[in-house]
């Protein structure tokens, strides 16, 4: 199949029947991206914190829950010698997402099997489902990085993300209507309704199967000799570009994992919040997020993936030092609106964050040793990505037991007046020094070089004019309608 420009809606360039198979390609692709995030929206997030507390489980075991993804990854280092070695794409990807979506019915199964063993049970099945799709996400990588042209990374990805960020709005509040309609009319068995909302997934994840299998497949580029497996895969790190980019990455997923996880506990255990609440909250996170993401896209391909993650992982993190201000006892009545305006900004910084990571990744790896370098990026950072929220959950008792404030107290008058500033306790002394860490892999992304693009002080102050500009456009009803428009290749021809 020749090159496709993802960005615009193809036009008659040629022979009618290819073009219809080019058409029937992009939108076999956004359809399983959209079967995709439908499925993880009901397994992951809110839905998986609140399934495995309301089975029991404590600190430490939702920290594997979080680190499972992350752990998974190191499947991709077997993963790049099956597809180097058997050089069938589609067919791995099948493969492994069809058993990995299969356990998810086991983890829908945990609530019937009681006590402590539900919780392993459903960490069992998760991790199963997680190794599976690590495998499977390892061939897509190669498979995408070789079928989407390297100049319309950012446009592509950003209105395919688009599309799915819609979806994943839209069946947040569906699993939030279930579960709290269940928790209503069977209060004694509240359990039950996220093990309904497992189910209803893995239905929707067989049905990505299907589209993945239909998708065509692109022939891998082939290699004039084989590579040594030991030489494949150390490749990424002897080219010292990459390997920068690789610190980066890895600091950076930790000290995102660090607090990122466990935001939902804090809400629910430390402030008290309903399901209801957190997934409002979270739903506005994700609006902020879609209207957020073709902005960055734009921006992605007409400066750089670097200029954009300049410019959204200090947003990040300042987000994430503003966790620590909901502790406080003077903000505690405007603590819902802080939460408000920190879910809004974080969903606009983590669109960009995501979009650029994933592409610089793409960018900065050669074409026909794509799956080699993705893979060898993607264990990295998850090794340290899946630490930093194991340490959290052994760590969560200690922090809980102690307290660290800053004040300022003013003497002198009728009345002494002391400020707190800082309130560090529990799950927001995570939050504190994630943001630390964040900086120091702030500083490392200073090292990456990226072709073709820019990222002076001049270029940047630009590319900040555009993003207001572009802000600006969407608050009128035009740049309401933008931001919720399909894009254009989602219409049939």
């Amino acid at each position: 199949m020749s090159d496709v420009d993802f960005s615009k809606p193809i036009v008659d360039s040629g022979p009618p029947a290819a073009d219809a198979e080019e058409r029937r390609a992009l939108r076999l692709i956004l359809y399983d991206a959209l079967a995709s995030e439908a499925m993880g929206t009901l397994t992951t997030g809110v839905f998986l914190v609140g399934f495995a507390v309301a089975l029991g489980a404590g600190n430490f075991a939702i920290g594997v829950l979080a680190a499972l993804p992350f752990c998974a990854q190191l499947l991709q280092i077997p993963a790049v010698l099956m597809v180097e070695r058997w050089r069938a794409r589609r067919d791995i990807c099948v493969f492994s997402t069809v058993v990995g979506r299969t356990f998810l019915l086991g983890a829908a199964a945990a609530p019937f099997i009681g006590g402590s063993s539900a919780v392993l049970t459903l960490i069992v099945s998760l991790a199963i489902y997680q190794a599976m799709a690590a495998i499977a996400g390892c061939a897509w990588n190669s498979w995408m990085r070789d079928l989407v042209p390297s100049t319309q990374f950012g446009r592509f990805f950003g209105r395919r993300t688009a599309a799915t960020t819609t979806l994943s709005v839209a069946m947040a509040f569906v699993g939030g209507a279930l579960i709290d309609a269940w928790t209503r009319y069977v209060p004694a068995h509240a359990v039950f309704g996220y093990s309904l909302l497992f189910l209803l997934s893995a239905i929707i994840g067989y049905v990505g199967v299907y589209l993945l299998r239909i998708t065509p497949d692109r022939p891998m580029v082939p290699v004039e000799k084989t590579m040594p497996p030991l030489v494949l895969l150390f490749a990424p790190l002897r080219e010292a570009n990459f390997r920068r980019l690789i610190i980066f990455l890895s600091s950076w997923n930790f000290a995102a994992n660090l607090a990122a996880p466990f935001f939902t506990v804090y809400m629910l255990k430390s402030l008290g919040y309903s399901m209801t609440t957190i997934l409002a909250l979270t739903i506005a996170s994700q609006l902020s997020n879609l209207a957020a993401l073709g902005l960055w896209g734009v921006l992605i391909d007409r400066f750089s993936n670097k200029a954009v993650l300049e410019i959204t992982v200090p947003l990040f993190l300042v987000c994430t030092l503003a966790w620590t201000m909901t502790g406080i006892p003077w903000v505690e009545p405007m603590t819902l609106y802080l939460l408000v305006v920190i879910h809004m900004l974080m969903g606009v910084a983590t669109a960009g964050v995501g979009l650029a990571s994933g592409n610089i990744a793409m960018k900065l790896s050669p074409v026909g040793q794509a799956t080699a370098y993705l893979a060898a990026n993607s264990v990295i950072s998850a090794v340290f990505a899946a630490s930093a929220p194991i340490l959290g959950g052994l760590f969560a008792d200690f922090f809980a037991a102690h307290q660290l404030t800053l004040a300022f107290t003013w003497t002198g008058g009728e009345k002494d007046v002391t400020v707190q500033v800082l309130n560090f306790q529990s799950w927001t002394f995570f939050f504190g020094i994630a943001c630390v860490l964040g900086l120091y892999s702030l500083h490392r992304l200073s090292f990456v070089e990226e072709p073709s693009g820019t990222t002076d002080r001049l270029i940047l102050r630009h590319l900040m004019l555009e993003a207001r500009r572009s802000l600006r456009s969407l608050s009128s009803a035009a740049g309401l309608l933008r931001v919720v428009r399909l894009p254009q290749w989602f219409s049939r021809p």
